[in-house]
């Protein structure tokens, strides 16, 4: 019975996450278009002033209306949404990497390097917890 009742609880608690994260992936169609026939506008002038983005013209009311509406809210993201530092915890070394490729941000992988010190400190500690366990029980019990 304990089991069954532990199962559904479960069971509920998945359910009621995924209820909460239902809106999280919905979004506003009509400022999606907006920013895209902004896009489109730049894209054209590129294309017809043949410049490249790093000569655009900041002055051009297309270029600046287009510049204003991006927030760059991608460079303020961790990398998938996962902050640094859990990174590094939980992969280590290759958490490192992994946020230095997606982010290319000094602060974000210095908190996956932290992660990774904290990781292999928690690996550590817990080694020699185990040692010490074992040795104990080792040193106690009695010799056949």
């Amino acid at each position: 019975m304990k089991k069954a009742l532990l199962l559904l609880a479960a069971f509920l608690m998945v359910n009621v996450t995924f209820a909460r994260t239902a809106d999280l992936f919905s979004y506003d169609k009509a400022q999606v278009q907006k920013a895209l026939i902004n896009a489109d506008a730049l894209d054209h002038y590129v294309s017809q002033a043949m410049v490249s983005l790093d000569k655009i013209d900041l002055a051009n009311p297309v270029t600046a209306n287009f510049l204003a509406q991006s927030d760059n809210n991608m460079m303020d993201e961790p990398a998938l949404g996962i902050p640094g530092f859990v990174w590094g915890l939980v992969l280590g070394v290759i958490g490192i990497l992994v946020v230095y490729l997606v982010t290319e941000d000094k602060e974000e992988t210095k908190k996956a390097l932290y992660g990774c010190i904290a990781g292999a400190l928690l690996w550590t500690g817990c080694y020699f917890l185990l040692v010490a366990g074992a040795t104990a029980s080792a040193a106690s019990s009695p010799g056949y």
